[in-house]
């Protein structure tokens, strides 16, 4: 009987109408959730063939579509959070297999590996010196990654030697007391070993006449194996001055061999300028000076200690550089990314992870910028692709299509039972 068909369908259209307000309901939910992905309902007519044609049956929720179109982009300041902007997802490693994401809310374990929120590791390739991606997917793991140490080999001298210090005689340089005594001037630098290690220089000027100079290097005889608290005189060297205050001699000279405590034999250049080069009124020299004012020596050394890591920079090609406390940096790995054929057919797994499928196709893994994938976004985050408007708009429209199904059944509720009391 076409009323208790009428009932059929109407109720195919009421479960089919519950069924995409669930989808729609999720997509609101998710509307803050990073990086999520927003599904369509799709729907499909029922039918019999019938005499006389084909007859309606009602609908059905044939399939959920999701939209993998891009959310907005939102900055965060953290490190460690990343955004894909264009085509893309994130590579992941969990206890079986391969999984992935376009959620850049990673964060550093306490072993240095970034990670998911859920404890999956990143997956990227190691870089060669040019920053190129090399060898297999590895984890992005900065456990253990340090800056190296580096010697100093070179003292850069500049200010000035006041040109009417008294003179003192000759310098002694028997223990610090003495020292202090008969020098002019005194000043510190700090300079590093091939450990890593720092030690301090102390640097003692004395004017020996007019225009001349000697400067004595001294450190803490502690520091070479010896006993520590006497004054060990490491390098002595002449300084002359023109008429004009600039630089006579010398060039670039250097120290004897130092060999601190436990640390390889290294040589320590002194550098006071560029000699004999004319003052422009105005301007400085790029060295040593001897001018009427007052003394203010300073010496700059090169070399570094050891440093642990510090922070992360990342390029928009994914290229991630960890930079060190020491001041140095090195590029460390570089982020992979993977495209699909058909992204819309991955297995969602729920928290912002996906599994690929024979629908979706294989991975194809490659680094940002490349073979069609979008370009990589440091301190920052891929927002929802939920348009909450067209969502509430969607929610009205389902509202209506289920008060209309509901209206069938009732109207053909009230057919049957005018049907039935025609009996009576």
């Amino acid at each position: 009987m076409a009323i208790l068909g009428a009932l059929s369908i109407a109720r195919s259209g009421l479960i089919a109408t519950g069924e995409a307000l669930g989808v729609t309901s999720n997509n609101i939910a998710n509307v803050n959730t990073i990086a999520f992905k927003g599904s369509r309902s799709e729907f499909a007519d029922l039918f019999a063939g019938g005499v006389g044609g084909e007859v309606g049956l009602g609908t059905r929720l044939s399939g959920v579509s999701p939209s993998f179109t891009q959310g907005s982009i939102e900055a965060t300041g953290r490190a460690t959070d990343i955004a894909i902007e264009g085509n893309g997802f994130f590579v992941v490693r969990g206890l079986d297999g391969l999984f992935y994401t376009r959620q850049g809310n990673f964060s550093l374990s306490l072993d240095e590996v970034l990670q998911t929120q859920q404890g999956q590791q990143l997956q990227g390739f190691a870089v060669d010196a040019a920053g190129n991606a090399i060898g297999p997917l590895v984890d992005i793991d900065f456990g253990g990654a340090a800056g190296a140490p580096s010697p100093t080999t070179r003292i850069d001298f500049k200010n000035n030697l006041d040109a009417g210090s008294p003179l003192l005689g000759a310098f002694d340089g028997t223990d610090y007391e003495s020292a202090y005594a008969t020098s002019n001037v005194t000043t510190s630098v700090q300079v590093h070993d091939s450990l890593g290690e720092a030690h301090e220089l102390t640097l003692f000027f004395t004017r020996t006449g007019p225009n001349a100079w000697s400067l004595a290097v001294g450190v803490d005889d502690g520091e070479l194996g010896g006993t520590p608290g006497d004054l060990n005189i490491i390098g002595t060297q002449a300084i002359t001055f023109n008429t004009d205050g600039s630089l006579s001699d010398p060039v670039p000279t250097d120290l004897a061999a130092v060999t601190f405590s436990g640390a390889a034999a290294q040589t320590i250049q002194l550098n006071f300028g560029t000699p004999n080069t004319t003052p422009t009124p105005g301007e400085g020299l790029d060295g040593l000076t001897q001018f009427g004012s007052a003394s203010n020596v300073a010496g700059v050394s090169n070399g570094y200690g050891a440093g642990q890591l510090a922070g992360i920079e990342l390029s928009d090609e994914g290229l991630l550089t960890a930079i060190f406390e020491n001041g140095q940096s090195r590029a460390l790995f570089r982020l992979a990314l993977a495209d699909f054929a058909a992204p819309e057919e991955l297995s969602s797994l729920g928290s912002g992870l996906y599994r690929e499928t024979s629908a979706s196709g294989a991975a194809a893994i490659s680094t940002a910028g490349t073979d069609g994938l979008g370009r990589i976004v440091g301190q920052a985050v891929e927002r929802s692709n939920v348009d909450l408007a067209q969502e509430f708009v969607d929610l009205i429209s389902l509202q209506r299509s289920f008060q209309a199904n509901a209206r069938v059944i009732t109207t053909s509720d009230g057919l049957l039972n005018d049907l039935i009391n025609i009996v009576r």
